[in-house]
């Protein structure tokens, strides 16, 4: 009776529900897009609740996705974990997995309210310390059969700051599907042509939503600084967010507006960091960035903030370079340094694109996912 037991867990198919704050083009959102879209179709099959709403605004994939919106407005509803349940329940689900502080709490007591066996939480970059949240977390984390955390760093200061075991936090990196981002040669006279661009121009490029946090600021005094003294480049802002008309006012007050082209959001991603000669992250803070892997598999030449999980992606001065948070001058400095030395762009761009295919495949991630999930059920199941 127990083998029979033991072979009708390992054989179940596994109904996993997954809750976010919402679905937009962010590299969070899309990490989890990727994720459900890649777990094995005959082990596991997943749903996304999102809390707020889905805001695609055509840029994400979403096709073969399963997207449930409730819709939630901005301050407490307490509704919302009574109408989680309410879908948990619906579908059979067997793991609820969280993402971020905004759906702990919802999420949890949907999970417990619907009785699933397996929660599992998840943290991607940012979350709140202030002395009440601590303690919120800290006790909701105890109540996770996993906890998780994208990057190495983010699990040191979950630890840290919640007061949390850090043997209790697993990490899993972030992957990149290898036939979506890789270098062209085509993509980028492509995409300069279809922007205005000339072969010769020095694009200094951004990916990533106009916000405080990925501090596209600094990038635009770095440029200052450079245009000032006499140095001709372009740069390519790709996205969009609350910050772009103050990023905007500022390019005007700086008098760099003719060489800042904002082109929104983008489709095709591996087009424009192919379009790109310098790939810049400027971030206050990061978990693990989707886009520095991405622009590592294209092979460009990157110069990322020393912040968050960045240090774990990019190994200074061999895969990329690496200048301290919102330090524009030496952003400047190292963006002068690779414009001027195009065989030291080429050497960290291929190291990049090296140290990316053996260690960032979308394989290993959903490979360490499934684990994760099966082990977990398995495990509640088991006693």
């Amino acid at each position: 009776m127990e083998s029979r037991t033991q072979s009708n867990i390992e054989n179940k198919k596994l109904q996993i529900a997954h809750v976010v704050n919402e679905i937009s083009p962010a590299g969070k959102e899309i990490g989890i897009i990727k994720l459900v879209k890649n777990l094995p179709a005959e082990r596991i099959t997943s749903i996304i609740i999102s809390l707020s709403g889905t805001y695609s605004f055509g840029i994400l994939d979403l096709q073969g996705v399963e997207i449930i919106s409730l819709g939630k407005k901005n301050g407490n509803d307490w509704s919302i974990p009574f109408r989680l349940s309410e879908i948990m329940r619906e579908r059979q689900a067997d793991i609820v997995h969280t993402h971020s502080w905004g759906t702990l709490a919802e999420g949890l007591l949907g999970a417990k309210l619907a009785r699933i066996p397996v929660f599992i939480h998840g943290e991607h970059g940012s979350f709140p310390q202030g002395w009440k949240h601590r303690i919120a977390q800290r006790m909701l984390w105890q109540r996770a059969d996993r906890v998780l955390a994208v990057s190495g760093e983010l699990g040191d200061r979950m630890a840290a700051a919640i007061g949390f075991p850090r043997e209790r936090v697993r990490v899993i990196l972030n992957g990149v599907d290898d036939t979506a981002f890789f270098p062209s040669p085509a993509l980028r006279e492509e995409f300069r042509g279809r922007f205005g661009f000339s072969a010769d121009d020095f694009i200094v490029g951004a990916v990533g939503r106009f916000s405080e946090v990925k501090n596209q600021r600094m990038l635009l005094l770095a440029a200052a600084e450079l245009i000032r003294r006499g140095e001709r480049l372009q740069i390519a802002l790709v996205s969009r967010g609350k910050k772009e008309q103050e990023l905007r006012q500022l390019s005007s007050s700086l008098g760099i507006s003719p060489f800042t082209h904002f082109l929104g959001f983008q489709n095709d991603v591996n087009l424009a960091l192919n379009g790109f000669d310098v790939f810049t992250l400027t971030s206050l803070s990061e978990g693990c960035s989707n886009v520095i892997q991405e622009a590592m598999f294209c092979g460009k030449a990157i110069i990322a903030t020393r912040v968050g999980g960045n240090p774990e992606l990019i190994e200074d001065a061999f895969s990329g370079l690496l200048v301290q948070s919102n330090d524009y001058r030496q952003l400047a400095e190292k963006i002068l340094l690779l414009k001027r030395d195009g065989s030291l762009r080429t050497r960290l761009g291929e190291n990049a694109r090296r140290i990316a295919l053996e260690k960032f495949p979308l394989s290993r991630m959903i490979r360490e996912y499934e684990t994760l999930y099966l082990d977990a059920y398995q495990q509640k199941r088991q006693g």
